[in-house]
């Protein structure tokens, strides 16, 4: 028959065991990436810039640059972009956002008290400004040429710009995505000219997601 301490003791181990796992899985979140250096935030903490070779909650940043990020954790390495999110642990090892059934981005306010993120329009990056006042995604012809989109071809309407009046294309993007999350037929706008100067991320693809915002953090679901 076993004694108290001995029960006791069995029992302090396995509640040990257990948080010693919890703790081996971490989320971590690409908010930024810079030449050697990236914004991280892990397990939804306040992002923080670091440099390559620095750890941030036990993730280290491995190396980056403007486009992606090598973070370790636990002797495992995974490749991040901008915005991308992994779930690193010990019993799950690597997973990327691309294999997680909900999908989740997480985004933090800039110093004007803007969200803004990369999206990729049909595997080319555009920086959006998040306006969930704006009923679809807008930019201006100079990015559409970017794209490559032929945006004569959409149908015609006209919207007020700091310029006067000017003629809007409406079109259907085939694609777009942020972080992990991907949607398709996204209607969109294109104002002839360079209105707006930075293109905006509206309610035709973040209708289609779950936005939480807390404090200078917003997450966006699928």
């Amino acid at each position: 028959m076993h004694s108290y301490k001995q029960i006791l003791t069995v029992f302090l181990f396995c509640v040990s065991a257990i948080t010693e796992s919890l703790a081996s899985e971490k989320s971590v979140a690409a908010v930024a990436l810079f030449n050697e250096r990236a914004m991280l935030s892990v397990d939804g903490e306040k992002a923080k810039i670091i440099r390559q070779g620095e750890t941030y909650f036990g993730v280290k940043l491995i190396s980056a640059n403007t486009s992606e990020a090598v973070v370790e954790f636990d002797g495992k390495r995974k490749t991040l972009t901008l915005n991308g999110t992994a779930v690193l642990g010990v019993n799950s090892g690597l997973q990327s956002s691309s294999d997680v059934v909900e999908k989740s981005v997480v985004l933090y306010e800039d110093q004007n008290g803007f969200f803004q993120t990369a999206a990729y329009i049909d595997g080319k990056r555009i920086e959006f400004l998040v306006d969930t006042g704006a009923n679809i995604v807008v930019f201006n012809s100079q990015v559409a040429d970017r794209l490559g989109l032929d945006y004569t071809k959409g149908r015609v309407g006209f919207a007020s710009t700091a310029s006067g009046r000017a003629r809007m294309y409406n079109v259907t993007l085939d694609k777009v995505r942020v972080g992990g999350i991907s949607l398709r037929n996204i209607q969109a706008g294109v104002i002839e000219g360079g209105f707006p100067e930075v293109p905006l991320l509206g309610m035709s693809f973040l209708g289609q997601l779950e936005i939480s915002k807390k404090g200078d953090k917003m997450t966006l679901s699928k």
